[in-house]
């Protein structure tokens, strides 16, 4: 079966000089047929000379209703391709989109235009949040004249996808080292008091980041999402965050392990200190951060009990 990688993107992301790229490189190449499907022209386009030279054969679709599993499947059996690169159209529903019932080899990679990405995010950002759900990475373009923006853009991805691997590229196409981003609290303090307005960027940067938050004292407020039934001192508290949508929610919880917890009930709120501390997951290959808890007490549920991706 052949392997299927699904670029996305709005228009002018830089998809098509992605593709380009990628198949110039040494690593990508193979002793058989690409088969290449482009759902939209930009205007970046591939010569009939390249892609001989490649041995890639290409076939457009112009119509949303016409990719479907069953014409995909179609033009698969018909060119017989060692693999299947596809230049989605990033303003096709991506949401309920299907495959071919075994495409199981599946790699998603979302592209983006930093420039615009605001301007999507804001006005379409059930569209961008459907493009990073599944992917295995997403590439920023241009980022040259929004430096001081990426770090936001970032969280409000990995808000989407926590395992999404998140890069930036120049306008000139050279990728940039992880950036250091300024978090709205000094990290290098020992006690850290997280707010409605730091909850999320916290979340996000301890969950990628638990060394350097272990041993630290934090002072948080959340509601009960989940009780062991087996262990009386432990249960997930946390806050909730829309990425997307009212019917979009993302859990932004954290395993405390705290005594008295048999005596919470779901959807408790609670103001609570703790000290923070990991554990490994052998399953996933993860350390992620556990709060052991020295106070906790009840309060009432703030105004907005969702918290927002900055």
């Amino acid at each position: 079966m052949a392997r299927i990688y699904f670029i996305n993107g709005f228009m002018d992301a830089g998809k098509t000089t992605f593709i380009k790229e990628l198949l110039c490189q040494d690593y990508f190449q193979i002793s058989g047929k690409t088969l290449l499907i482009e759902c939209e022209e930009g205007d970046e386009e591939y010569a009939s000379d390249f892609l001989e030279a490649h041995n890639v054969k290409k076939v457009s679709i112009e119509n949303e209703e016409d990719f479907n599993p069953e014409y995909l499947a179609e033009i698969e059996k018909e060119y017989k391709p060692k693999r299947v690169i596809i230049e989605y159209n990033g303003m096709w529903d991506r949401k309920n989109l299907e495959f071919p019932w075994y495409w199981e080899d599946l790699v998603e990679i979302s592209i983006f235009d930093a420039t615009t990405f605001d301007m999507y995010s804001r006005n379409m950002k059930s569209l961008v949040a459907e493009q990073v759900r599944n992917s295995l990475m997403a590439i920023l373009n241009r980022c040259d004249s929004v430096l001081d923006k990426i770090g936001s853009y970032r969280r409000s991805l990995k808000a989407v996808n926590s395992y999404l691997n998140v890069v930036f590229y120049d306008k000139d196409g050279e990728m940039s080292g992880r950036l250091d981003e300024d978090l709205p609290y000094d990290v290098n303090e020992d006690e850290l008091t997280i707010t409605d307005d730091t909850y999320a960027t916290f979340y996000i940067d301890i969950m990628e980041n638990v060394d350097r938050y272990v041993g630290k004292q934090v002072n948080l407020q959340g509601m009960v999402i989940k009780k062991s039934e087996d262990v009386t001192t432990s249960c997930i508290l946390g806050r909730f965050a829309m990425t997307c949508c009212a019917e979009d929610l993302s859990m932004f919880g954290f395993v405390c392990s705290c005594p008295g917890a048999d005596e919470l009930e779901l959807d408790d709120w609670v103001k609570y200190s703790g000290i923070v501390d990991k554990d490994y997951i052998e399953k996933y290959d993860l350390w992620y951060p556990v709060i052991y808890v020295k106070e906790m007490e009840h309060c009432s549920p703030p105004e907005n009990n969702l918290v927002e991706v900055v």
